[in-house]
């Protein structure tokens, strides 16, 4: 939703690019992935394609220090492993039977603990709205494309501090609305 990387500095046209390229071939070779391989070794393979060879993004690594994100303190990196396998295991127990709109909450809750976990150094929210993206997709749904960065990150702020979905569930159905018009 920027064009700043974890270090402040502004993405070069051609980085910009190169991201963007990057994006999209990683929705087409995401759709052959079962939802059900998601795992961490996924996610970082996700990661390294959806750097563009971009070092500063420090591409499939782990990050190994602590990070704020906007009002939030990213997950501690002594528990990212815990909780990306908690995820993934929360992940895994919600799959079929989905309904279309419990397949998109599904996918909006696994997108926000990705960016809640942080466990890259650059890129979270990229690679979670990528995720989110592919889980939609998977299931037959269409994914959001949020347009209302506040409405956003609003709801992403909410979720980060108490858990509570609702406020990014509204936008994400605005987004999907205002994709149908």
């Amino acid at each position: 939703m920027g064009n700043l990387g974890s270090d402040g500095k502004p993405f070069s046209p051609v980085e910009t690019e190169r991201l963007k390229w990057a994006l999209l071939s990683l929705h087409r070779q995401m759709l052959d992935t079962a939802p059900e391989a998601l795992d961490t070794a996924l996610l970082q393979s996700w990661h390294v394609q959806l750097s563009a060879g971009i070092d500063r993004m420090r591409p499939g690594l782990l990050r190994d220090a602590d990070i704020t994100f906007g009002s939030y303190l990213g997950t501690s990196t002594a528990q990212i492993g815990a909780e990306l396998s908690a995820l993934i295991a929360v992940h895994l127990e919600g799959l079929p039977p989905l309904t279309a709109d419990s397949t998109v909450e599904h996918a909006t809750r696994v997108h926000a603990e990705l960016i809640r976990i942080h466990p890259f150094w650059d890129g979270n929210g990229r690679l979670a709205r990528a995720v989110q993206t592919w889980l939609c997709w998977s299931f037959g749904q269409r994914a959001p494309q949020y347009t209302d960065r506040t409405a956003y990150l609003g709801g992403l702020n909410r979720y980060h501090h108490t858990r509570d979905l609702g406020l990014l569930m509204e936008a994400t159905f605005k987004a999907l609305a205002e994709q149908e018009k």
